[in-house]
Formats: C-alpha cells, structure tokens, sequence
C-alpha cells in the first residue's frame, strides 16, 4: 500500500516555530494583530498582510532551522516502511531549493528514510492521485478533508488551535505519532 506523509506539522514539529515566527513578525517587527483566520494551517492565508509583508516573512523564516523530528514519529514511520511504500507529499519548497535541503539533511540525521519524496505541492490531490495513495497523514485540514472525500484514507495530524473536523470512515484525528500508531494498527496497516 501507498501511504503519504506530510513533512511540516507531521515528522517536524516545525509548524510550533513557523507559527510561533509568524507572531512575532506581526506583532513586533511590522506592529499590527493581522489575524484573519486562527484556525488557519498556513501563514499566506491565516494573516491579512500584503505582499511585501509575506515576502518579508519568507525571506527571515522560510529556512529556518529550528525544529525537530517529532517525538516517536521514527518508531512509527520504520514499522509503516516494513510493509508500505511510504511518500513525502509536502509544500516545503515551494519558496525556495533551501527549505528541501534543510528537510532532506534533517530527515537524514534522524535516519529517517521514504521511498519517494514529492515537494512542493501545495495541491496534494493530484499526486495522491497520480501515486495511488491509499493513506494520507497531514497537518492541512483542507487536504484532509478534500482527499478523505475521495475516499483516500487521512489522518488529520492536528495542532492545538487547528480546525476540529469530524471523524468519518475515511478521516482520523492524531495528536501525535502514538495515535498515529493506534490507528494504524485498528486498521490492520501496522
């Protein structure tokens, strides 16, 4: 089976520092409270800043280094490869080669490997399409809820203050990798 992982608020717990980075830079270097959307995964659509601001943004944090491997998300991921072929489907790199290096050294350092790595996307559904993916773990909950739709197995991977969805057939909540782990197994995929 052909499962799916997002990179960003799913094997690193950098989505804690980009968020924690995009309040910061609101609030302290251009002085406003812009939040149009709380809930919101991404700082493009959770802030009302212009243009000029968002490229302010990327240039500081884009290629930030400050994050980690999320706790047990090794354990979980090297028991799926032993009976999946495991895919990085992310949007890392859709502003530059550098946030790709940077995910590549630290997924290495971490001796974390996938068979097939897909950056760049910020519209996941072809991919998952294209790679007949069966299971998608994400930390977006529009892409969970789009590809759960298309009968494609999600695990909505979220974050304190991300949008609550509800549970169906095709769509789980996991707050981490253990839960990740529970799930997987109640499914007979561990």
């Amino acid at each position: 089976m052909n499962i799916a992982i997002d990179l960003d608020g799913v094997v690193f717990n950098s989505e804690m520092y980009f968020m924690a980075a995009a309040e910061i830079y609101d609030a302290m270097i251009l002085g406003k409270n812009s939040i149009l959307r709380p809930e919101e995964p991404r700082v493009q659509n959770k802030y009302a800043w212009n243009e000029e601001e968002l490229a302010g943004y990327i240039s500081r944090f884009a290629n930030a280094e400050d994050f980690d491997v999320m706790p047990c998300a090794k354990t979980v991921i090297d028991l799926l490869r032993k009976r999946h072929t495991l895919y990085v489907v992310s949007a890392r790199g859709q502003f530059n080669e550098g946030e790709i290096e940077i995910a590549k050294r630290k997924l290495a350092e971490a001796d974390i490997a996938f068979d097939r790595y897909c950056f760049g996307h910020l519209d996941k559904t072809q991919i998952v399409r294209d790679n007949h993916i069966s299971v998608m773990i994400d930390d977006r909950y529009d892409v969970c809820e789009t590809l759960s739709a298309q009968g494609v197995f999600c695990i909505y991977f979220r974050m304190a203050g991300r949008k609550k969805l509800a549970e169906t057939p095709f769509l789980r909540e996991a707050n981490n990798w253990g839960d990740v782990c529970r799930i997987m197994k109640d499914k007979d995929l561990l």
